[in-house]
């Protein structure tokens, strides 16, 4: 895919998925403004990348973030993938309100306002990108804020295909099973703490329903991600794509 002089804003940039997008966009020609909460650690993402990389600090959940990431883009912009880190683990029921408010504006409530300031800024042949999960066609145990919100982020992915089509622009979402990432060796380790196993025993498991037979790596993510961006997938809108090695089989 050739993707130079594109401009594109990556959420969650400084690991893991987000930052596997980024530098598949930068492989391919792109300028990615990296976003993360952690000024140090985005700084040290985009150093990574070279110079087409540009790192901003900021939290997706904060009111203030839209304008410090509209203002790093400049003039032009192509493309938005709006990713972040995951929401608190837990049963729906022992979640806090508090915690159920944060998930709220992490996974919808931010992603609105930050679409909100930069969606002027694209225009016929731009694209948008939500990063979910597979917990939007199933749910995963002791994820019940994912498992609720990331079906309304899909549902959003919908609602603005069907708004911004008429504007050229394009918007998908993409669903990640189990990619290797921190958050989910985080979570696997988690797993065996409270079950009283070893990690790789955990893992194994995890990995046994997969029907490849294996986690995913953020590459393989990115590629599927920066196709859905570019100009190659230019009829490609509404849709929700899995990257999950087969794990979900639920059927529409």
């Amino acid at each position: 895919m050739d993707l130079r002089d594109r401009t594109f804003v990556v959420g969650g940039a400084s690991r893991g998925i987000g930052h596997a997008i980024a530098a598949e966009l930068v492989r391919a020609g792109a300028r990615a403004v990296m976003v993360s909460r952690s000024a140090e650690a985005v700084e040290a993402a985009a150093a990574e990348l070279g110079g087409r990389a540009t790192p901003v600090a900021g939290d997706i959940a904060d009111p203030g973030a839209p304008d410090r990431i509209r203002e790093a883009v400049g003039e032009r912009l192509d493309g938005i993938v709006v990713n972040s880190g995951g929401p608190p683990l837990g049963h729906a029921l022992d979640i806090s309100d508090e915690d159920w408010r944060f998930s709220y504006e992490l996974l919808i409530g931010g992603p609105l306002r930050l679409l909100r300031a930069l969606v002027p800024l694209l225009g016929d042949g731009g694209a948008i990108l939500f990063v979910t999960s597979s917990s939007v066609r199933q749910p995963i145990t002791g994820l019940d804020t994912s498992n609720v919100l990331r079906p309304g982020v899909a549902a959003l992915a919908k609602v603005l295909a069907r708004d911004l089509g008429p504007r050229g622009i394009r918007v998908n979402s993409i669903a990640p099973g189990r990619i290797d990432t921190d958050r989910l060796r985080g979570n696997d380790e988690a797993r065996a703490a409270r079950e009283g196993r070893e990690v790789d025993d955990v893992r194994r498991d995890s990995a046994s329903q997969i029907p490849l037979r294996r986690y995913g790596e953020p590459e393989e993510m990115a590629r599927v991600a920066a196709f859905l961006l570019s100009g190659d997938a230019s009829y490609v809108s509404g849709a929700a794509i899995q990257v999950d090695g087969g794990l979900v089989t639920a059927v529409p």
